[in-house]
């Protein structure tokens, strides 16, 4: 019997995609082999505020929610890196950014 996971897709998705920046980021700005601790716990943040999301039952995207989840300076710092990652992700990784839009296009 396959187990199905208790967070839907469509929950999952800013998780991998922060992941996927930070670690471009970090790799290109910080020049680290490695993430570094400041990036690593921008990731944990990213994940426990998926985990602990309010919207979690009714199925509506962080996109339509009011709840502002993020501190202004994590909020900054998060802005700050998917402008500056974006761009790089498209020629980069262009299955994982279009994997992004279809799924937000049929959700």
């Amino acid at each position: 019997m396959k187990t199905v996971s208790i967070t839907p897709v469509k929950r999952r998705q800013p998780v991998w995609l922060v992941r996927a920046m930070a670690t471009l980021y970090c790799k290109r700005i910080h020049r680290g082999s490695q993430l570094c601790p400041q990036c690593t716990a921008l990731i944990a943040f990213e994940e426990q505020r998926v985990m602990q999301c309010c919207n979690e039952g009714s199925g509506s995207s962080c996109r339509e929610c009011n709840r502002q989840c993020y501190p202004d300076a994590t909020r900054l710092e998060i802005n700050h890196i998917v402008r500056w990652a974006e761009p790089k992700m498209r020629l980069r990784r262009p299955l994982m950014v279009a994997r992004y839009y279809l799924s937000a296009l049929f959700s």
